[in-house]
């Protein structure tokens, strides 16, 4: 009928190479290791970001799917896309596990799964991201000019510790409380006393700055 027509035509208009990333799952038995899941997540969504072929949904709008009961195709009509990514991230001891699965939004049918079983590098882990974000533009024939091949190649850091202090850093800096944002600002200049070359850490230590300071003045003027 006609309704059967008109959801045709609005599939028909999604962007064949477009995909939500949902917040990956922490299957670890620690609740605090729900930040590393979160950064996981982040750094995933910021190397496709790097992908021009691709539409990639902002981080704010998934955000929303974190623990939400809709379904994979309702998801997709809501956000407008042809894909979803749904993964899971476990840390043990020295071991990570990151379970990865892409969907097509059109069939809820599989296009792609995988599991990362390795040791706990930050090597390792950046290498898992960019192999994640060359198998989804692969799957969606996404185009990667040799610079983007590059630039989803990065490594930010040789540091695991410096990742893991940089990661709470950014999780603290979500809360947007003066005391969190302190937090924070120790957690980024513990990361770049580690790893001085680390970039994202340097950056990490202005945003911090300026949030306490700004929390700070909304707090002064509460008080007054």
């Amino acid at each position: 009928g006609a309704d059967r027509a008109l959801e045709e035509a609005r599939l028909g208009m999604w962007n064949e190479k477009s995909i939500a990333v949902l917040p990956f799952i922490n299957r670890s038995q620690l609740q605090e290791d729900e930040w590393f899941s979160d950064g996981m997540h982040d750094e995933l969504l910021s190397r496709l970001a790097r992908i021009t072929a691709l539409k990639v949904i902002s981080r704010t709008s998934v955000m929303r799917y974190r623990d939400t009961d809709k379904s994979l195709p309702e998801i997709a009509r809501e956000l407008s896309v042809a894909t979803i990514l749904e993964g899971g991230v476990q840390r043990v001891g020295q071991q990570v596990r990151i379970n990865v699965q892409l969907i097509n939004a059109h069939t809820d049918e599989h296009m792609w799964a995988e599991i990362f079983d390795r040791e706990l590098t930050a090597e390792n882990l950046f290498a898992i991201q960019s192999e994640i974000s060359e198998k989804i533009a692969d799957a969606l024939n996404a185009e990667l000019t040799p610079q983007e091949k590059s630039r989803i190649h990065d490594l930010p850091t040789s540091s695991i510790e410096a990742y893991n202090h940089y990661l709470y850093g950014r999780r603290l800096l979500d809360a947007y409380g003066t005391e969190e944002s302190m937090q924070a600002l120790q957690e980024f200049e513990q990361a770049v006393e580690i790893d001085p070359e680390f970039a994202l850490a340097w950056l990490g230590v202005v945003d911090a700055s300026m949030a306490s300071r700004w929390l700070g003045k909304l707090d002064f003027a509460q008080v007054e």
